[in-house]
């Protein structure tokens, strides 16, 4: 009498801690090409066209304000030079100016970038002046172009 092999694969040990390692070492690649992809892709930016303006007086001579503008922060400043608006965003690494009404200049709070009145860089590392934004002040509003 010939006896009848069993040729249904069993799973032992060996093959379940394989199995197990095989699925484990995939979903970390796969998470590691997930962000990898999200960080070389940037999202899509919903630019909303609605017209911004900002009345003269809330920004007082000497002052000066951040407003989101097309997704983007941009800092307003009412110096002695007129009214002025720049992307607010360093040139460096894209840390948030601030006005210094003091002295008159932009202060980089990450790496102590400073920039004079029209953008231009003083000094620290920075490598370009603030990119400037249009505006133009209509009866007593500081509108954007």
């Amino acid at each position: 009498m010939s006896e009848t092999i069993d040729k249904t694969p069993r799973t032992n040990r060996r093959g379940f801690i394989q199995w197990s390692l095989l699925g484990l070492l995939s979903a970390w690649f796969l998470a590691s090409l997930n962000m990898i992809v999200q960080f070389l892709i940037p999202p899509a930016r919903s630019h909303k066209s609605k017209d911004l303006s900002i009345p003269l007086t809330q920004i007082p001579p000497g002052t000066s304000t951040v407003v989101n503008y097309k997704g983007s922060p941009v800092i307003v400043v009412n110096s002695d030079l007129g009214v002025a608006a720049f992307d607010a965003a360093c040139t460096h690494l894209g840390c948030v100016v601030k006005w210094l009404p003091e002295q008159q200049n932009f202060y980089c709070p990450c790496h102590a970038g400073k920039f004079d009145q029209t953008g231009k860089v003083i000094s620290g590392p920075p490598p370009e002046p603030l990119h400037p934004v249009k505006v133009e002040v209509v009866n007593d509003n500081i509108v954007f172009l």
